[in-house]
């Protein structure tokens, strides 16, 4: 009985802890969609690839974002790469900055 109470134990705090990484991805992708403005109608996006960094600091995180904007009024299509770094709180983690290149 202990070692399913032990293997349960386990499994919830898995689930947990991939449930806080996908809300830092999340983050990530709002605050690149911010700082591209690409609520703007006039741009379609697709993120090609998004993954961790390397932080600045070593209490936080960082998530690398590549995204492939097209511009629906001049036909362009430009690729960025985009850095957010996180800053560990006591409670979670909070955006520092957002870079695009």
């Amino acid at each position: 009985m202990k070692k399913l109470l032990v293997i349960a134990l386990l499994f919830a705090s898995t689930t947990a802890h991939a449930g806080r990484i996908k809300e830092v991805v999340i983050m990530a992708t709002e605050d690149v969609e911010h700082t591209l403005n690409l609520f703007n109608p006039d741009f379609r996006y697709v993120i090609k690839g998004q993954g961790f960094t390397e932080a600045d600091d070593s209490t936080g995180t960082a998530i690398q974002t590549v995204v492939s904007v097209r511009n629906l009024i001049t036909l362009q299509t430009r690729e960025w790469t985009c850095t957010t770094q996180f800053h560990k709180t006591p409670e979670f983690f909070e955006i520092t900055y957002t870079i695009c290149k």
